[in-house]
């Protein structure tokens, strides 16, 4: 949406733009269209503006608000606010574009899904599910996160079982509850907490399950906006992981002696993390892929203090009960669901009789295997190609233009925010996608 704005504000000649859209509303997209008053930001307000160039303007627009009006602004800046807010953020943001529309901008919205592309010479035509075909001069590939994985197990039919919630994002996944069995939901992220947080808001009164490979790691922001210098001043190229990990590990412990925790550490490192990535080599990705992701993702994405207490509090409680283990099988049985997994802690296999099936293993980053048609088919023409490691899709970081199966770059297609990952690693949170829609809408007005 932000691209598309910035393209109606930038264009000094006629431009005619079609957006398409299916699934959920084009200004708020899934990540904001949140069911719950419950789901928060993972970043503070004052570091949530859509644009690079306004720091403030989410700030400025919360604070004008009559549920914030006599809040002080710095708190508030520092305040973890609901996801539905920065929702609407977004729709007055794209509303105010619109009204502002100049006359030479011809804007179409189309709510359908695009299911392929084929090039033909300098043109691209857009196979939609349900209307004919578009043709185009360029092409923006703005598709975000696709569902997850599927989990590994002996019973495929499960997955096509009305109990089984393969999309965590949907209202109905945590609603109409009969709360007579438990539930389990499979992974351990942010994306769980929000479904905890909406099962509990729905009233669920068993026990919540959880089971990922490595149980629960997910910590509290407790030095919130705290600054750290003194890894970044010691940062040289050219970078190697090892020496970054041992670099990192040794700042982690100068302040744990200080009773600080490592958040300000890896909180130091975010400005430098893409070059960084970029220049790591293959097998450095991988190994941190293999041995370092988990460890990255516990420091990174962390949790509002008072919601991670909560957690903790239903795991007390013993209403959330953490796993660290694999699912084996899931089967419906005359009693409910009959889940099967093995259990790290006690090294043998166990069950539990659920209710529904919950999953929250978050997106699958290959395109080779996606749930979006248009990545898929995209793949297996070789227009769009896995990255290196196949995370995302190969294209230039530059110009954002996708790189094709022959290594060519394409002049009429480009991609910005998650697929970029396996380019960027950082690559889906509002800072580098408000950068990356304001540089892209600059690429496509000035060709």
């Amino acid at each position: 949406m932000i691209t598309t704005v910035h393209l109606i504000e930038k264009a000094e000649i006629p431009l005619k733009i079609t957006v398409i859209n299916s699934g959920y509303p084009f200004a708020k997209g899934v990540a904001y269209s949140s069911y719950s008053k419950s789901h928060l930001l993972n970043v503070t307000a004052g570091k949530m503006s859509a644009f690079p160039e306004k720091p403030e303007d989410f700030i400025n627009w919360a604070h004008a608000r009559n549920e914030y009006k006599d809040v002080d602004r710095e708190l508030l800046s520092h305040t973890y606010l609901p996801r539905i807010l920065y929702g609407e953020y977004l729709e007055e943001t794209w509303k105010k574009a619109i009204d502002n529309k100049p006359s030479n901008i011809e804007l179409n919205i189309i709510e359908d899904k695009a299911v392929d592309i084929d090039l033909t010479g300098d043109m691209v035509s857009i196979t939609l599910q349900n209307n004919p075909v578009i043709t185009a001069n360029k092409v923006a590939l703005a598709t975000g996160n696709s569902e997850p994985r599927d989990p590994s197990i002996a019973n495929n039919s499960f997955f096509s079982h009305p109990s089984y919630f393969r999309d965590s994002w949907k209202k109905e996944s945590t609603d109409k509850l009969k709360s007579e069995k438990d539930i389990l939901i499979i992974g351990n992220g942010l994306t769980m907490v929000d479904t905890v947080l909406g099962l509990m808001e729905n009233g669920f009164t068993k026990t919540i399950y959880s089971v990922s490979p490595h149980g629960f790691g997910i910590l509290p922001h407790r030095h919130n906006g705290t600054k750290y210098s003194g890894l970044e001043k010691e940062l040289k190229e050219p970078y190697q992981l090892s020496k970054l990990v041992n670099l990192t590990h040794k700042h982690i412990r100068a302040v744990r002696k200080l009773g600080l925790t490592a958040e300000p550490i890896i909180d130091s490192l975010r400005p430098y993390t893409q070059k960084i990535w970029q220049s790591l080599t293959i097998q450095e990705k991988q190994q941190f892929l293999n041995r370092l992701r988990h460890l990255w993702g516990v420091a990174r994405h962390r949790l509002p203090i008072h919601i991670h207490d909560m957690l903790q509090n239903l795991r007390i409680h013993g209403r959330l009960v953490v796993i660290a283990g694999k699912i084996i099988d899931i089967k419906e049985s005359p009693k409910g669901i009959d889940v099967t997994f093995y259990n790290r802690k006690s090294r043998k296999n166990e069950s539990i009789l659920v209710e529904r099936v919950i999953n929250c293993t978050g997106p699958d980053a290959s395109i080779k295997k996606s749930s979006n048609t248009l990545l898929l088919n995209l793949s297996k023409k070789g227009i769009a190609t896995c990255d290196e490691i196949e995370i995302g899709i190969q294209a230039d970081t530059t110009d954002f233009k996708l790189i094709d199966v022959n290594g060519r770059k394409l002049n009429n297609i480009y991609t910005l925010g998650a697929n970029l990952r396996g380019m960027l690693w950082e690559s889906s949170a509002v800072p580098e996608l408000r950068s990356q829609a304001e540089k892209l809408s600059s690429v496509l007005i000035n060709l």
